[in-house]
């Protein structure tokens, strides 16, 4: 299957299972009994949280294989793979905001999940900084060693409520005791998140891989000229 073949299947796949997590959310998963309607940030939010963790575990794993092999396709899945997973923080942190103040009648509060979530979103908003000012080898081989060290984070923030507790977030085995109906819509919103991902991901490669094969051939053309 050719680059481009491949990139319309996901495209097909993702905007599928957008419409369908939608309507699934909206009008079958049951509504909370405390919450009501604000509970449905759940799925997206959740879903997003998961998304965001894989993203930063495909920057960091491709940083090595960078490092290893010096393939800049490898940089450039990383570098990809951290954008996106940016944007996939701030829906977290976002989405997170809105349900605090409905759940908890606060935007913030400073437990352990919150507090080291953020400190993630900072740091790899440092990573994106850090890409776009430098160029050339130095780029993709600082970054490359940057993303390994940051994705020491994703565990971190993962299990925050086991390493400090948290009287805010529940425990990781609330999925376990979901109502079927709230099981099936939080795995339709990470499966769609993933898929969405998923083409995000491959699109920004994509055009990084062109920008660079653009700066290559501009290179090249100015040293014939002199």
């Amino acid at each position: 299957m050719s680059n481009e073949r491949r990139m319309t299947t996901v495209a097909l796949i993702a905007f599928s299972l957008v419409m369908a997590a939608v309507v699934f959310v909206f009008t079958r998963a049951p509504i909370e009994v405390e919450m009501q309607e604000a509970q449905k940030i759940f799925y997206f939010h959740v879903g997003s949280a998961w998304t965001m963790f894989l993203a930063f575990i495909v920057t960091g794993i491709y940083g090595i294989v960078y490092l290893v092999k010096r393939n800049p396709r490898a940089d450039a899945i990383a570098g990809a793979s951290a954008e996106v997973g940016f944007v996939y923080g701030t829906i977290v942190l976002l989405t997170g905001m809105t349900w605090a103040r409905s759940a908890w009648n606060t935007w913030w509060n400073w437990e352990p999940r919150l507090t080291s979530m953020l400190v993630m979103w900072l740091i790899y908003a440092g990573y994106l900084v850090f890409r776009s000012s430098v160029q050339g080898e130095a780029k993709r081989r600082f970054s490359s060693v940057y993303g390994i060290l940051a994705m020491v984070m994703v565990p971190i923030v993962y299990f925050s409520i086991k390493l400090w507790g948290s009287l805010l977030h529940p425990p990781q085995d609330t999925v376990r005791r979901l109502d079927p109906l709230m099981y099936w819509g939080l795995a339709l919103g990470c499966l769609t998140m993933t898929a969405v991902y998923l083409f995000l991901m491959w699109t920004r490669r994509d055009l990084e891989l062109t920008a660079d094969a653009v700066r290559t051939l501009r290179q090249r053309v100015t040293e014939e000229r002199v």
